[in-house]
Order: structure tokens, then C-alpha cells, then sequence
């Protein structure tokens, strides 16, 4: 793992985000067409607050 993917990802260990800033990260991934967000609340949940680390291991981090 590349070593700038891999800091962003352990720097989001133990730490909560809220659906908003979750739909965010999906939007600076392109990950934010209507489909994508009903996948990813399929896959990870429809949630008020989401762990970090299981939305960037949603987005392949």
C-alpha cells in the first residue's frame, strides 16, 4: 500500500465521522452519483454516524 493511502487511512483509525462528512469523502471520490450512494448505504449501512475507516475501506483504501 502506498504509503500516503496507507497515513490517511490509519490516521482515520478510531475515529467517527458524520453522514455528512461520509457523503463528502464520497463526493471527492466521484462516488457520489445517486447509485453509488445507494450501494454504499446497501454495503456499509444508512447510518447518522459511520467509522472512517469503514467508509475509506468502502472507496478501496
Amino acid at each position: 500500500m502506498d504509503e500516503t493511502v496507507r497515513d490517511y487511512y490509519e490516521s482515520a483509525e478510531n475515529t467517527a465521522i458524520s453522514r455528512r462528512r461520509a457523503l463528502e469523502e464520497l463526493r471527492r471520490h466521484q462516488q457520489d452519483a445517486p447509485e453509488d450512494v445507494a450501494e454504499f448505504y446497501a454495503d456499509v449501512g444508512d447510518c447518522d454516524i459511520y467509522q472512517a475507516q469503514a467508509v475509506l475501506r468502502w472507496l478501496g483504501y
